[in-house]
């Protein structure tokens, strides 16, 4: 008798505690709740722990897998959360919000066409979402499925004509993909929608050109040059379509028309010269133009010293050397001041051979203009460096590096570091040298010539080569055409035993026409290393000759 309330008590208590078991097999959400609240916290890890526990209960359920995809998302653990996003959208396909957030991931693990399509998914649940439309078009842009990002964007266009982002993108897209009829349709659109914007009617009238309607591209710059004579950008236009059109006769009466009647401060005209400077050394259809905008510009302001120095740059850039420093000399005659024109005169002398007058010119520079001796200092530190003196290169820069500058003069601050830098490489100071590029690149981050060299010094010591090889593939990306960049991305890519990437730059490199020592033997490396050792004797017999052929000039031969 006396054992019954006992078993009685067992039984109740087993009873309990079945039933609290099934209150919490039913009942997940407080857990779900704490990992959310986790979450907000911060604390990534506690709130999947708790996450996990809940979907053992509750597998099916596709918030807690897209919660705990979120989690891993902001741990930037991308394959778990790709893992359980993708289960949140098979759980419930239905779920915009689900599609948009795995679209995302998608994205930031670099899978554009699959966020293109997750996209495309949510746009079937709002056909009208142009904001997603646009997103998909930025997929396929990604994954250079130029064609799909176009019929995206003209869907979004069609659907809301005001869209000024997907009529850019279509324009951009257009252009692109030469469809220049389109793109006159899309520009006008554009121009409708950005009246204020007058430098779409420069894009409306190439374009005309590219369709052969000259007339119309004239009359378009025609208009926008008249509508604003304040600003030269439009003027400057019409000249560039007169010159790419081979009309040298308009553009030579357009150009004496607008100096005559127009009514600019010297500065604008100074740019526009130094601009078309900078084509002729680019580009053959500007020389003649340069030279004549030159001659014209100097016609007109005789006692300009700045216009001197300009015409002297522009002679010294096309090989005329003596030319050059008869001007830039005229320039200091009109005005002693010009700090730039002493500046070109001195390393003009310099690089035509006369060392001696380069240095008489820096010592009566320093004479008339001592204020500027920061300035002195580093020309004679690039005088005596290029005169295979580094030692004393150095120690003269070292004294401008050091000392303290103003914000204007950073240009300055990059030439000496960049000399320095080389001094030091000379000097066999390496880590100095480094050191000197590492400031140049942070004064300066798109400084190829620093970005090669600096990449060029990793690469021949074998240290930092993932770092080497980001600088060198930059420096390549700006000047895609440069051979000795070419080259150190291709000695680069043989430190790091890539033979086969290497001997493919090195070979680009050989194709733009350098005729360096150093370039073939790079190549005979890396054919060495291919087994191509036929070719690799080649290489090493060609830099031999170049060696030689070097030797001879420097001996008078």
């Amino acid at each position: 008798m006396s054992a019954l309330p006992a078993k009685a008590s067992v039984s109740r208590d087993s009873s309990a505690t079945h039933a609290s078991s099934s209150v919490e097999a039913a009942d997940p959400m407080p857990d779900y709740v704490q990992g959310l609240i986790l979450d907000m916290k911060g604390d990534y890890w506690g709130a999947i722990d708790l996450f996990r526990r809940v979907m053992a209960r509750r597998p099916a359920d596709a918030a807690v897998k897209y919660s705990i995809s979120k989690a891993w998302y902001r741990l930037a653990v991308l394959d778990s959360a790709k893992v359980y996003g993708e289960a949140a959208v098979r759980l419930d396909p239905s779920n915009r919000h689900y599609l948009r957030y795995l679209a995302g991931v998608a994205h930031d693990r670099k899978e554009y066409d699959q966020a293109a399509e997750l996209y495309g998914q949510a746009l079937l649940l709002e056909p009208e979402r142009t904001d997603l439309m646009y997103l998909q078009g930025l997929e396929y842009l990604a994954a250079n499925q130029l064609e799909k990002a176009l019929d995206v964007f003209e869907k979004s266009v069609r659907i809301d004509p005001y869209n000024e982002a997907a009529l850019t993108q279509t324009l951009t897209l257009e252009i692109g993909l030469k469809r220049y009829a389109e793109a006159i349709d899309t520009v006008t659109k554009l121009r409708g929608l950005r009246e204020s914007d007058r430098r779409l009617g420069i894009t409306l009238a190439e374009l005309y050109a590219k369709t052969g309607q000259d007339t119309l591209a004239i009359q378009t710059l025609w208009e926008l040059a008249e509508g604003d004579r304040t600003n030269i950008t439009y003027r400057i236009a019409l000249f560039d379509h007169y010159i790419r059109a081979g009309r040298k006769e308009e553009f030579h009466r357009e150009l004496t028309t607008f100096l005559d009647t127009s009514s600019f401060p010297p500065e604008p005209l100074h740019d526009f010269a130094k601009l078309y400077i900078s084509r002729s050394s680019k580009d053959s259809l500007f020389v003649s133009p340069a030279r004549l905008l030159l001659d014209e510009l100097v016609a007109r302001r005789p006692r300009d010293s700045e216009l001197f120095m300009l015409k002297g740059m522009y002679h010294m850039v096309h090989g005329r050397k003596q030319e050059g420093a008869a001007l830039l000399g005229k320039a200091i005659q009109l005005d002693s001041g010009n700090v730039t024109a002493w500046e070109y005169l001195i390393t003009a002398r310099f690089e035509s051979g006369e060392k001696r007058k380069a240095f008489e010119l820096l010592a009566q520079a320093r004479r008339r203009l001592p204020g500027q001796r920061l300035r002195w200092s580093a020309i004679e530190g690039y005088l005596l460096l290029f005169s295979r003196e580094p030692a004393k290169a150095a120690a003269v820069l070292e004294t401008v590096a050091r000392a303290t500058m103003q914000p204007q003069e950073e240009a300055l601050l990059i030439q000496v570091n960049t000399n320095l830098a080389m001094a030091y490489d000379l000097l066999g100071l390496k880590k100095r040298s480094r050191v000197a590029y590492e400031r140049v690149i942070a004064l300066d981050p798109h400084n190829t010539l620093a970005m090669n060299n600096f990449a060029y010094l990793l690469a021949e010591e074998g240290i930092r080569l993932q770092q080497a090889l980001r600088l060198a593939t930059n420096a390549v990306l700006l000047e895609p055409e440069n051979g000795v960049y070419l080259d150190t991305l291709g000695w680069v890519y043989f430190k790091l035993g890539n033979h086969e990437l290497a001997r493919q730059l090195l070979e680009k490199a050989l194709a733009t026409g350098i005729d360096e020592a150093e370039v073939y033997r790079h190549l005979a490396e890396a054919y060495r290393k291919l087994g191509y050792e036929a070719k690799a004797r080649e290489m090493l017999e060609k830099a031999k000759n170049v060696k030689k052929g070097k030797e001879h000039k420097k001996s008078g031969h």
